[in-house]
């Protein structure tokens, strides 16, 4: 089983968050950042790692926020 990770990247200083995904594919993953980037109001992008190699990134500004769960 693949091993992703999405890596949240902030527009404040701070702790970068990072976390392991469940998915088991590339399109799951990419389902699962987008959602993980809703939930942070400082993140500006996610990105996605396979293993150690980014596979994507998620820009904040292309993702429809009507449905965020952060302020």
């Amino acid at each position: 089983m693949p091993t992703y990770f999405c890596f949240i990247e902030r527009d404040i200083y701070g702790t970068p968050h990072m976390e392991a995904l469940m998915a088991e594919t590339d399109a799951d993953a990419r389902s699962e950042a987008e959602a993980l980037l809703r939930t942070h109001a400082s993140g500006i992008a996610a990105h996605i790692l396979l293993d150690a190699v980014r596979i994507a990134t998620i820009r904040r500004i292309g993702l429809d926020l009507s449905e965020s769960c952060g302020p």
